[in-house]
Order: C-alpha cells, then structure tokens, then sequence
C-alpha cells in the first residue's frame, strides 16, 4: 500500500488491499514485530491493537515504526486523550 495524505483515501486504498482488519487483542510489545511482519507479508494493510492490551501505545509505535506501509491504529478508544496518545505513537486510525 503506498501512503497517502487523503485519511478516507488510505483507508479505501487499505480495504481494497484486504478488506479485513487484524485485531490484536492482547497483544505484547515483544510480540508486536513478528506480528507485523507476518500479517503484512500475509497481505494485511490495518492493524489495530486494543488499549485495553499490555503497553498498547508501546506496540502501535513498534508497529508503526517497523510497517510504515500497513495502516496502525487502536481500538477500545474511549475518550479524547486516548486518541491523542495514539497518533503520538504513530496510530493513524482509531
């Protein structure tokens, strides 16, 4: 998947890839590389990683970081800090 600017294009551009989302439920930061790596050579383009995982925000910037083409982003985002938090570790969906 190549970036984009236009949010609601590289979401498009995701789903077209593979319309599945790759939920992370519980997933470590110590798990987070292999996971990226397997999924996206799997064909996957969105991750999400819930918040409610051990040290999220630790695993969407490893993921963020480690497959800049795949969307990143979280789930079980309940307010606006949270949304904050999130793009400052390199989420781009919530």
């Amino acid at each position: 998947m190549t970036p984009t600017t236009n949010p609601a294009q590289t979401l498009a551009q995701a789903m077209a890839q593979l319309p599945l989302i790759a939920i992370l439920r519980g997933l470590t930061p110590a798990e987070a590389p292999a996971m990226g790596e397997v999924l996206v050579s799997s064909g996957f383009a969105i991750i999400e990683v819930p918040l409610n995982s051990p040290e999220p925000l630790h695993s969407i910037a490893t993921l963020s970081r480690l497959v800049p083409h795949a969307l990143i982003g979280a789930g079980t985002v309940l307010n606006a800090q949270q949304v904050k938090d999130v793009h400052a570790a390199g989420g781009r969906l919530v």
